[in-house]
């Protein structure tokens, strides 16, 4: 299993997540580690702009944690074409030590598998002299199987549809049109056989042909080649010219694809008997043949999390990674872990912060685009130290990493707020999963949404919509209460929207009155640091 660290933020990211996770991989990566950011959903339209404005590309998309076939270092795949003869094909098999190997077409695509046991069967089969026409045999195997040299082809040499013989008895009457003949120097047997109107002579112990048996065989467009190996040899080796194509399976062939799951992989092999089987692509081309031996690695990947610790929250299947640190300006959760980890956790305004503070603290300098990144996840966090989560720390990191970005906080926080804040073109659905975390709050599943704005009252025109998105959520069993908190950035305000269980306690809490579903709260701007406690206290006392 490779040691690739994957570093990530929480599920439907912020710009603080994303950030965060671009820029801890690149100081993991400096300090001699594997590390690879990745992303859980969508990017938000402020991280795009955050991105694009610096030149970064967004981590990948990772939906699973779970081990796959890719993270195995499985062998290459030795692919071949369906015409290549069993003698090369058992070459092949023979010189890298392998079982099998994948029959490809032109363009590359699995059509087939040609095994030792293919190959070792056809030895005990009891074959009529009719297989090399039969299948297909082409004038190169033949000739690559022997050994042979070519003493003539005609342009339009005959079709090879007839059967094998050797001529060593005087009965003409055997050799057919199309054979294919096995004879020694005797020149009277030569010229009866290519009088036949065979299609090739085979000469054995490299026997010379006469310039008049070679005329004859001009004009009876006979090919004629000829071999070191004895008649015995020739007529034992002759079938191994046969193309893989012909004895290889091509049906209920067991394959897998490099994003497998491991335990499904594992699953599958205990169900067949093969012992190694093709690993395709996306495009269900040939990378590469896995074995069981692959599988008994019990290793899981290694994952750092940023900017959350609670389950919820992370990828699906993070209980079969190992979690190796998290590093998190949050309330600590339900994150559990097998083994001691490094766990930091800082009363700061951004994930961000704490990030930039160990590239401080090892004495490595960020590059230009990642400093721009923890900046715009600082000011993004703390929505310009307006919020109540922010930190003369954040002030102080942010003023350090400023000058590595070469950027004018000010004018860039207008302009990355702008962009996030856009409503235009914007649908109910797509703001409700913009930026949502889900909690657990007294055994009740709170689903929490905020929405930044420049302008509250541009919300009202779909306000409708977001509620009747909200209460779908709701009859949808995703959680018990749905709250969005759509917050004004400069007027430091914001509307907070209630569906579900608790409306009247969460908004009493507040000091307010709830009118259709809704109130407002001034000085109302951090999820984590205002909404989420009196949201709790809230359903404690109901409770």
């Amino acid at each position: 299993m490779k040691n690739k660290i994957y570093i990530t933020g929480h599920k439907n990211p912020d710009t603080d997540s994303i950030c965060s996770a671009l820029a801890l991989s690149e100081l993991k990566n400096k300090m001699g580690d594997d590390t690879e950011a990745i992303r859980l959903g969508n990017i938000n339209k402020e991280t795009q702009f955050v991105l694009d404005y610096f030149g970064v590309k967004p981590p990948r998309l990772k939906t699973s944690i779970k081990p796959q076939v890719h993270d195995l270092d499985i062998d290459p795949a030795y692919c071949v074409s369906p015409g290549i003869s069993m003698a090369s094909a058992m070459e092949l098999i023979q010189k890298n030590n392998i079982n099998s190997l994948p029959v490809v077409n032109d363009s590359d695509k699995l059509i087939g598998i040609v095994s030792l046991s293919n190959i070792a069967s056809t030895y005990m089969e009891i074959w009529d002299d009719s297989i090399i026409g039969r299948s297909n045999t082409t004038f190169e195997n033949i000739l690559e199987v022997l050994r042979a040299k070519i003493i003539y082809k005609p342009k339009n040499m005959r079709p090879m549809d007839g059967k094998m013989a050797v001529k060593a008895i005087k009965n003409q009457n055997l050799i057919k049109e199309g054979d294919i003949v096995i004879v020694g120097d005797d020149k009277d047997d030569q010229a009866s056989v290519i009088k036949s109107d065979i299609s090739l002579m085979i000469l054995t112990i490299s026997t010379e042909i006469d310039d008049d048996i070679l005329e004859l065989a001009k004009k009876h467009n006979v090919a004629v080649i000829s071999t070191g190996l004895s008649t015995f040899m020739v007529a034992r080796i002759l079938p191994q010219s046969v193309p893989v194509e012909y004895v290889m399976t091509k049906n209920d062939l067991v394959v897998f694809h490099k994003d497998d799951p491991i335990d499904e992989v594992r699953d599958k092999m205990s169900q067949s008997r093969f012992r190694s089987y093709p690993v395709l692509d996306s495009k269900g081309q040939v990378i590469g043949n896995i074995s069981r031996y692959h599988l008994i690695s019990r290793d899981r990947k290694k994952l750092i999390l940023v900017d959350h610790n609670e389950k919820n929250q992370s990828i699906e299947d993070i209980e079969t990674a190992e979690i190796v640190q998290i590093i998190d300006h949050h309330r600590i959760a339900n994150i559990i872990t097998a083994n001691p980890i490094h766990f930091r956790n800082e009363p700061v305004g951004s994930t961000a912060t704490i990030v930039s503070e160990m590239f401080f603290e090892n004495g490595i300098k960020p590059s230009r685009e990642t400093a721009g990144l923890l900046c715009a996840a600082i000011i993004s966090d703390t929505l310009l130290f307006k919020s109540p989560t922010a930190t003369d720390t954040d002030k102080y990191i942010l003023e350090k990493m400023r000058k590595i970005a070469a950027i004018d906080v000010e004018e860039f926080a207008m302009q990355m707020f702008k962009a996030g804040t856009s409503l235009e073109g914007r649908k109910a659905d797509e703001l409700l999963k913009s930026d949502v975390k889900d909690f657990s709050i007294e055994n009740k599943h709170v689903r929490v949404c905020q929405i930044f704005t420049m302008d509250l009252d541009s919300i009202k025109n779909i306000e409708d919509e977001l509620k009747e998105s909200m209460r779908s959520a709701l009859d949808k069993n995703l959680c018990d209460t749905f709250i969005l908190m759509i917050t004004d950035i400069f007027r430091e305000v914001s509307e907070v929207i209630v569906i579900g269980e608790f409306e009247e306690a969460i908004a009493r809490k507040f000091g307010k009155e709830i009118n259709n579903n809704r109130f407002i709260s001034e000085g109302l701007l951090s999820r984590k640091k205002q909404l989420i406690p009196t949201v709790s206290m809230a359903i404690s006392e109901v409770i």
